[in-house]
């Protein structure tokens, strides 16, 4: 995997890469590479290369583009709940909140996020890990994180969203 050169860090195994299907999507231009761990919040699972972390890896090279559309749309769809919840019923569509965009498509989040972390989880399911995206966000100053299974996103919200492993558990039980 020439793409990847991994150490061991304080918490485990990590890295940085560069996915071409990211390099414009960039709030801080001072930062172009992707910080990579494996275990998520269980670092103690994240020590070897695993054949699941391997295929995952591939995969996440080879699918960059589809799992990027994926993560837009979850992010966009997160947002406009957001938005919903934030005005509630008796505001006007055309209220603004502050700091929060207006984002009706996936374009619109260009210039407003940076992929800044993905963490390789230790929960498997058809020999392939769950996959978290961590964020930096314009609009919140903790980010934003994606929790995905390929190209499926499994859950948005808040940045530790991205290493949480009984969110991946709870979702593959879903499939048992």
């Amino acid at each position: 995997m020439s793409q990847l050169e991994l150490t061991r860090g304080e918490y485990g195994l990590e890295g940085e890469i560069r996915l071409p299907a990211w390099e414009n999507w960039r709030i801080d231009e001072g930062k172009s590479g992707i910080q990579v761990d494996f275990g998520g919040d269980r670092v103690d699972e994240g020590q070897e290369l695993t054949e699941g972390y391997r295929k995952t890896l591939t995969d996440l090279f080879a699918s960059q583009e589809r799992i990027k559309a994926a993560i837009l749309e979850g992010i966009v769809a997160y947002l406009a709940g957001e938005e919903a919840d934030l005005l509630g019923d008796g505001l006007e569509d055309d209220f603004d909140l502050p700091g929060l965009p207006r984002v009706e498509e996936p374009i619109d989040l260009l210039g407003e996020i940076q992929l800044e972390e993905i963490h390789l989880l230790p929960v498997e399911k058809d020999g392939y890990c769950y996959v978290g995206y961590a964020f930096a966000c314009r609009w919140d100053e903790d980010g934003i994180g994606v929790m995905t299974h390929g190209s499926r996103v499994v859950e948005v919200g808040g940045r530790d969203m991205a290493l949480l492993c009984w969110l991946a558990e709870d979702d593959l039980g879903h499939f048992s």
